[in-house]
This record gives structure tokens, C-alpha cells and sequence, in this order.
């Protein structure tokens, strides 16, 4: 299992490697040797004939994607070549393992794909079959679903946001301000720290809807009652370069269909010293933002300060000992922070929705 571990890292970083050259040729080898590969691997390992035939079948259409988009976005004279076409390239071979992941864990659960013997005079039980249905229904309202959200306009602002970052280096360095930085300060007398889950209706927050089958895609902290501190892993907002910035309110309630929770959490003075001095570090050293792993669910991070926003939260929140449950998974979804709050240790204190003005006298605090 090691070794296979092992033989799959070295496969991504060779791909990676091949993929940066940038051309069409190179590329559409690297993904028809990897799909390959990955196709061998399922058959090999499945003792499903079904579940063989859905797994070529999958990466025959992924395999013409990409030898697609190689042919014609790479090999195009009007498609801006660059950094841009490098990182939607590794995205699309985040796909080609992604979707491995995807039809191993999720076929297994069907009981017509598993790998258990069955008996010719056996037969499906009536809960196997409403399990099977079940899991067909939501794979088709996700398509439909799908379909709504994932426009061309989303598409294309996507692809601009993803221009901006940067998944190996950090691109946002300083940009905390001396006022904020000073209110940082300040807060340190309140007791509690705020959480404030977020649908900002965005394009890519769409898009990662469409992923985590969740509305609320984005999660902030602040230090204060009245959101001044508010900060969290986001793309700058076009101001500041995708990482560690902090936020507005307004700027999360911006989009007409756009609402947010707000959770307080009580820590002891020490612990919320630790999270202002953590983030006085980051800001120093250096942060970007973990788009890859924001679209594929993982907690993939080439460096330490290289997150998304609920890693960012979450990583602040063990740092100073003040987490109130355990993330034993490699991914974390913003709206893990309240449903795996099992101890209910967060206080709601509101929720708003669209146009409604945020007013700290207002709160009606109510515990989980």
C-alpha cells in the first residue's frame, strides 16, 4: 500500500513536470498514459465485471476531454498560453485521480458493483434496491443541478480566478493593514471569537456548491463583536492576491441571494493571543490559496501557508487549542466547523439574509 502511495506521487509530480512544457502533444500523452494506468489499476482490483466496464467507460469520456482540450485550447493561436493553460492542465489531471476516487468509493457502495459473492438463487433485497435508487436520483439532480449553475459566464470568471493564484508559491505577502492589524490588537479583551459561515452567491462558490452538495461554501473568523477583525482564506476580491486577507461584511453579503451565519465560540485570553499572533506570522511569511484543494475536497498544500478557507480556520483553531471537535479526514467543508460541533460548543448569535443590514444589538444568542 506504501509502495502504491509512493508510485502514484512520483506519477502526479513526472505529470506535472511533462505538463508544464505546455504542448498539445505532451500533454495528451501524459493524460492517456495516466488514465491508462489508472484504468489498469481498477480493473486489476475489481472482481466486478460491471464495475470494470463503468470504469473504462468514465475515463473514455474523460480521456476525450482532454485530448480535446489539448487539441484544440492548447494547439489554439487565440488562447492566451501560459501560466493560465498550466494550471487548468493540472487541473485536469487532478481529474483523472479524482475520478478514481470517485468511482472507487462510490460503486463499492452500490450493491449490484460490490465485490461480494452472490449466490445465483439470491436475489436483491427491497432496501439494496431503494439504496441504489436513492444514489441514481442524486447523481441525476446533480447533473440537473449542474447544468443551472455551471454557465459559460461562470465558467469564464472561474478561469480568470484561477489566473490569479498560485498552488505552489506563496503571492500574498504584508497586505493586512497597520489599522487592521491594530484592531487585532484591541479585541484581545473580548472572550470570544466569532465564526461566520457564508453563501456569498459568487461563481465559484456555485461551482464548489456543486461539488460539496452545500450552499454555504465559505467560513470566516473574526476577533471582535462587531466583524471589524473578520479574515479568512479568499481570492483578494481583485485588491489584494489570493491567500490571507481580511474581509467586510458587506463584501460577503454583496449578491442578492447572498446570507450568512454568525457562531461565537468562547476562548480564554491565551488562546486567541496565539490565533493574532498566528496570522501576524502568516501575513509575514507569506500565503496563497489552495484552489485545487478547494475543488477536490483534499487538503492538498505544497507549503504550510497554502489553504482554503475552512483548512485556515480550522488549522487556527487546533493551533491554539481551542478546536471543539476532531477532523480525522483529509478534507474539511466549511459547514464541517458547525454540523461536527457535536459538543455544542458554538452560540448562534444570527443569521442574515439578503439586504439585511448587520447590527450587533440585534443578536439573539441561541447555543447549537
Amino acid at each position: 500500500m506504501i509502495k502504491l502511495k509512493i508510485f502514484k506521487i512520483n506519477l502526479i509530480l513526472f505529470s506535472i513536470c511533462l505538463l508544464s512544457f505546455n504542448g498539445p502533444i505532451t500533454s495528451c500523452l501524459v493524460f492517456m498514459l495516466v488514465d491508462s494506468l489508472l484504468i489498469i489499476y481498477m480493473i486489476i482490483v475489481s472482481k466486478s465485471k460491471i464495475k470494470s466496464f463503468i470504469t473504462v467507460l468514465s475515463y473514455i469520456f474523460l480521456m476525450i476531454a482532454q485530448i480535446f482540450y489539448c487539441m484544440i485550447v492548447l494547439d489554439g493561436n487565440d488562447f492566451a498560453v501560459g501560466r493560465m493553460t498550466i494550471a487548468i492542465s493540472i487541473l485536469f489531471l487532478g481529474f483523472s485521480f479524482w475520478l478514481k476516487e470517485i468511482l472507487d468509493v462510490n460503486l463499492d457502495k452500490v450493491y449490484i458493483f460490490s465485490n461480494y459473492n452472490i449466490k445465483p438463487n439470491s436475489s436483491l433485497s427491497f432496501d439494496r434496491l431503494e439504496e441504489f435508487n436513492q444514489i441514481l436520483h442524486d447523481k441525476v439532480e446533480t447533473v440537473k443541478i449542474s447544468k443551472e449553475i455551471i454557465t459559460k459566464e461562470v465558467i469564464e470568471e472561474v478561469i480568470e480566478e484561477v489566473k490569479r493564484n498560485s498552488f505552489i508559491s506563496y503571492i500574498n505577502e504584508d497586505t493586512l493593514t497597520e489599522q487592521y492589524l491594530e484592531q487585532l490588537e484591541n479585541s484581545i479583551d473580548d472572550k470570544y471569537i466569532y465564526i461566520v459561515l457564508s453563501d456569498t452567491g459568487t461563481s465559484a462558490s456555485k461551482v464548489i456548491s456543486v461539488i460539496t452538495h452545500k450552499s454555504y461554501n465559505h467560513v470566516s473568523i473574526s476577533f471582535d463583536n462587531q466583524l471589524k477583525t473578520l479574515i479568512s482564506y479568499n481570492g483578494g476580491e481583485r485588491v489584494n492576491p489570493p491567500g490571507l486577507n481580511s474581509e467586510m461584511i458587506e463584501y460577503l453579503m454583496k449578491r442578492d441571494d447572498s446570507s450568512i451565519y454568525v457562531y461565537k465560540l468562547e476562548v480564554t485570553r491565551e488562546q486567541k493571543q496565539k490565533m493574532i499572533d498566528k496570522i501576524k506570522e502568516i501575513n509575514l511569511n507569506g500565503s496563497a490559496y489552495n484552489l485545487i484543494g478547494l475543488f477536490f475536497k483534499k487538503s492538498y498544500n505544497y507549503k504550510p501557508n497554502i489553504m482554503y478557507c475552512s483548512q485556515f480556520v480550522y488549522s487556527l483553531l487546533q493551533y491554539a487549542g481551542a478546536e471543539y471537535f476532531e477532523n480525522t479526514t483529509k478534507s474539511l467543508k466549511p459547514t464541517d466547523l458547525v454540523e461536527l460541533d457535536y459538543d455544542r460548543k458554538l452560540i448562534l448569535v444570527t443569521k442574515l439574509g439578503p439586504k439585511e443590514e448587520f447590527k450587533i444589538d440585534q443578536f439573539s444568542e441561541t447555543r447549537l
